[in-house]
């Protein structure tokens, strides 16, 4: 009678630490889920940012009218990724077209080698270093979400894969499961 009493008391014991288990690889995930997802949109900002800088500067130098309004729009727009930066491009050339339409191709070629460098450059580096991934990785990520879901997987590729790998790092990852015995 007691041996099965014992046996009930270590399979509780067992139950419980699994659900003490689950639910603290639970809080741990949505942490650190939370945590990624802030320094995407960081990164992304600081990315933008930097866009923006740096149009404003080549704007400056082309003696392009407006070019703080054109940075700013530049860099806006920036924020979404892939899209945001065509539609900064176009809005831009839409601008200035009614100042000076001759430095509409300027300011268009300007705006799209920005857009190049931010895609396969800035973006890669800066906001794979911030979620923890590779910036190759990256950079197919936006390629597969833009394919698979269009403007929606292109805007969330990049926050899912680093949740998606934060998951794995718990949930699954052998790595975490020796950790915990030890």
């Amino acid at each position: 009678m007691k041996d099965s009493q014992n046996i009930q008391n270590i399979d509780n014991n067992s139950s419980d630490k699994s659900k003490k288990s689950f639910g603290n690889k639970l809080i741990q995930f949505l942490t650190e889920s939370s945590v990624s997802v802030g320094k995407y949109v960081i990164g992304k900002l600081i990315t933008s940012l930097i866009i923006g800088i740096i149009s404003f500067i080549i704007f400056k130098l082309l003696s392009i009218d407006l070019p703080f309004l054109l940075a700013v729009i530049i860099a806006v727009t920036n924020i979404v990724p892939v899209f945001g930066g065509w539609a900064g491009i176009i809005l831009c050339g839409i601008i200035v077209v009614f100042f000076n339409p001759i430095f509409v191709v300027y300011t268009t070629l300007a705006a799209l080698v920005l857009q190049i460098i931010e895609q396969f450059v800035l973006l890669p580096v800066i906001v794979g270093k911030s979620v923890d991934l590779k910036p190759m990785l990256i950079v197919c990520v936006l390629i597969i979400g833009s394919i698979l879901f269009g403007f929606w997987g292109v805007l969330l590729a990049i926050p899912i894969a680093a949740i998606l790998k934060i998951g794995y790092k718990i949930f699954i990852s052998k790595k975490n499961k020796n950790q915990e015995n030890i």
